[in-house]
């Protein structure tokens, strides 16, 4: 297998031989600072542009050329270059007469030119100016060797070739889908075909980033996982510098702008060009760069489609190469510095298979659109996902790539389909996804067990330190259902706790499942858990160290899981629970008071997240862009007699989430929630406002962990509430950029509650507080200050402000560390 490869290899490179790859730098004479964007004419047809550093590089198929350089404001050079070249900087000297070759009326200066170009987006945006459209596209991506593909096309012997095979492309992808857009359901995408070499399953999490943004014209610009300055935001004067630095002799000419950032300390920014018509300000052509800790590259292409007077974009490509260090840009949740990835580890650490590939770091994903239309679709495929992929676009055979590829799928590209198995097997690359993918959640992958890491290690002042061992058996074991359970020890309280049940799953892409289970714990008072939401793994549990009032209960349920959308998922459950008490409490109804009592439920939760992205596929639906507001609700009823239940009541749980994310990296996040409970409603099944100050004396002694949205002053057990409402407002400054690995980030806080509680009388044995006056904290954090470390301090004041300072107060570490 590998000898016939070889040779194909190598008879591709005979195409290149003789070529000569000229590397040079173009910058000002006066100063020696690199000029962004000069014209390099290599023949009549055939130019390129240098980076925003300056350097430049192109193959010279001839002996010798003559080549000529042009920078506005500069005296064009002509000079020659040839084999023998092998570094060519040029100096150009300032020309200080009218440049009245660019043809620029005086009046239109670059920022008038950019201002008419804002003005004009109504127009020119396809998705403003257009009621819909819909178009194919073909996409391709690769994560290359860029040393090897240099090497490739300098020389073509068969060492050269080995160096291919052996360190080059590490990931290939392509995907073909149709796209639909219009003003009332947005952007939706059907993917057509899809095919990741080496996986048998393709990889939606890298599929589906924004790596190739569709707009110019949006007010940020989404690359990865970082937020860039739009350079035509409304705001764009403010955040880049603009030059007119060429016009173009098209039949439709533009004006080629040059834009900058001003504040890359404030607000990412990108370095770049736009070609702007100069009839309509329309974008023809963009290009973008970052230069630092990586080398990053964005092209624009668009097409003029006269019936519409609109310029519509035909294709995108960016690529990413090894920097020289400085910035770095956010990509698959980690950053790339210096050609590898750092500070959080992402999906490309994972696919390269050696330390060797990845500090040669070259990825590069390239789209074309075609078949466009410039009309609403008569009929959209795609249902309540942003993105649907069937399961026969997972089964393309070669015919298929072969008439739907819209660019050229070279010799390389087919060596790398070959090679990629093994090195994947290498690199033990699925082992490092099937990591990745259940650490998120909290489950680590062993073999045919996945181990739940919320059961190995808690610690709280009732139970001690609490060992156990938990999870779920895997796919290895059966792909219709798993069994799963846990058992822990708490060594203070000397009791074992444990659960044991199945999920058997319906419908994989709807992520339809039933559970049946059986568990006997202990369970805080006061507790509201929505059985819906975000399962978010927390490395420690903060508040579970100081809470001191807990219930035991024996619990059998049975439940129904079912997404009706991507975006809204549900769960009914019914259950039997038998409940008896740790703390001297009891609960007093018709004159009969019970310490230990059953219920049984009935519940129904949700979890709706109608403004995110999610991709729908056959093993089931996706994040790919969380957007906000979301909601979590449950309604839960007690029926007295059902499953032998004591008490009849009902209880609803309601929580808003909202977040306002700033270009300037600062935050303002938003979480309001409302509990209601009426009918018997024993205290255990009250609502607290989740108290996170230990009931100590002195302030030292109640140092603790910040809560996830607790209430820091509060002390525990200090109020219950059968109605409660709760807003948190936490506001996040941008980081001070103070070193490279010193970013601490400063945080306010504000908190309140307000609630009340009838029949106080019912419950005896413990004396509480209720919430009708209204409370009120405000918090001051500084995170991160030694890696995930931070410190806070929050003060209690108004209605339930009590007699000292230090009582009001609260100490706490902040930790922020994440999977």
């Amino acid at each position: 297998m590998r000898l016939p490869v070889l040779l194909l290899s190598i008879f591709c490179g005979f195409g290149l031989y003789g070529q000569s790859l000229i590397k040079g730098r173009i910058v000002s004479a006066e100063n020696r600072k690199p000029l962004p964007y000069a014209k390099i004419q290599i023949s009549e047809d055939r130019q390129v542009l240098s980076n925003i550093d300056g350097s430049f590089q192109f193959f010279l198929d001839e002996g010798s050329k003559k080549i000529n350089i042009s920078y506005i404001g500069y005296q064009t050079l002509t000079t020659t270059v040839g084999r023998a070249t092998q570094f060519l900087e040029v100096a150009l000297r300032p020309k200080y007469e009218q440049l009245e070759t660019v043809m620029i009326p005086l009046e239109n200066s670059a920022d008038v030119i950019i201002k008419k170009a804002i003005a004009a987006k109504a127009k020119n945006d396809p998705k403003k100016a257009l009621n819909g459209f819909h178009y194919k596209s073909y996409s391709k991506f690769i994560i290359d060797n860029q040393d090897a593909l240099l090497q490739m096309k300098a020389d073509s012997t068969a060492a050269a070739m080995e160096i291919v095979l052996n360190e080059g492309r590490a990931y290939l992808s392509e995907k073909v889908s149709e796209h639909f857009y219009s003003k009332s359901g947005g952007e939706q995408e059907k993917v057509i075909g899809m095919e990741t070499a080496g996986f048998k399953k393709p990889i939606y999490n890298i599929l589906f980033m924004s790596i190739n943004p569709f707009s110019l014209y949006d007010e940020s610009y989404q690359l990865y996982k970082t937020e860039y300055a739009g350079p035509l935001a409304k705001n764009a004067f403010k955040n880049y510098d603009y030059r007119i630095i060429d016009t173009t002799e098209t039949e439709k000419p533009a004006y080629v702008v040059y834009f900058k950032p001003k504040r890359e300390k404030v607000v990412a920014g990108l370095e770049g060009i736009l070609y702007l018509d100069t009839q309509t300000y329309a974008i023809q052509k963009a290009k973008a760069q970052l230069l630092g800790a990586i080398r990053l590259e964005v092209n624009h292409e668009y097409e003029y489609f006269p019936e519409k007077k609109l310029w519509f974009p035909v294709s995108q490509t960016t690529t990413i190469q090894p920097g020289t260090g400085g910035k770095e840009v956010a990509v698959f949740g980690g950053t790339i510095g210096l050609g590898t990835v750092q500070q959080k580890p992402g999906v490309v650490s994972t696919i390269f298979g050696s330390e060797k590939i990845s500090k040669n770091l070259y990825l590069n994903s390239t789209e074309k659109y075609y078949d466009i239309s410039l009309e609403p679709a008569t009929e959209n495929p795609v249902k309540n996902a942003s993105v649907y992929i069937p399961e026969e676009a997972l089964k393309k055979d070669s015919i298929f790539w072969q008439q739907n590829r819209q660019m050229e799928y070279t010799q390389r590209d087919q060596a790398a389909s070959k090679i990629v198995d093994s090195i994947i097997e290498a690199g033990n690359v699925k082992r490092k996804l099937q990591i990745q993918n259940t650490m998120t959640t909290g489950y680590y992958p062993w073999g045919y067990w996945d181990v739940d890491l919320t059961k190995i290690f808690k610690f709280s002042n009732y139970e001690g330190i609490r060992l156990g061992f938990g999870g779920k058996t895997s796919d290895q074991v059966s792909s219709h259902f798993n069994l799963n359970g846990y058992t822990t020890y708490g060594f203070k309280d000397k009791v074992w706790k444990y659960g044991i049940g199945t999920q058997i799953y319906l419908d994989d892409r709807s992520d339809t499942r039933l559970n049946f289970y059986f568990s006997r714990d202990i369970q805080e008072t006061g507790s509201f858990k929505y059985l819906k939401g975000r399962r978010t793994f927390y490395i420690l549990q903060p508040r579970f160290v100081n809470i001191n009032f807990y219930y035991n209960y024996k619990t059998y349920w049975t439940s129904l899981e079912h997404n009706f959308a991507p975006g809204l998922t549900t769960e009914f459950r019914i259950s039997r629970e038998d409940i008896w008490q740790i703390r001297d409490y009891s609960f007093q109804k018709n004159d009969k008071t019970y310490s230990d009592y059953r219920l049984g439920e009935a519940t129904i939760s949700f979890f709706w997240r109608p403004f995110s992205e999610f991709v729908s596929t056959p093993q089931g639906s996706r994040l790919i862009e969380r957007h906000f507001p979301q909601f979590t609700g449950q309604i839960e009823h007690s029926f007295k007699g059902f499953f032998g239940g004591d008490f009849n009541f009902t209880r609803i749980g309601l929580k808003i989430e909202h977040a306002i994310k700033q270009i300037d990296q600062s935050t303002t996040e938003f979480i309001l929630e409302g509990n209601i409970g009426f009918g018997d409603l024993p205290l255990t099944h009250s609502f607290h406002a989740y108290p996170n100050s230990p009931n100590r004396e002195k302030i030292l002694k109640r140092f603790a962990v910040g809560g996830n949205n607790s209430f820091e002053t509060m002390y525990f057990n200090e109020f219950f509430s059968d109605r409660l409402v709760m807003l948190h407002i936490r506001h996040q400054f941008r980081p001070f950029k103070i070193g490279e690995n010193f970013q601490p980030e400063l945080v306010l806080v504000s908190r309140h509650a307000i609630g009340d509680m009838e029949h106080l009388e019912r419950h005896q044995g413990i004396q509480f507080n209720t919430l009708e006056q209204g409370y009120s904290e405000f918090g001051m954090e500084l995170n991160k200050i030694f890696s995930g470390f931070g410190l806070s301090a929050a003060y209690r004041y108004g209605a339930y402000h009590l007699p000292t300072f230090t009582q009001n107060l609260a100490l706490i570490f902040t930790l922020q560390l994440q999977l």
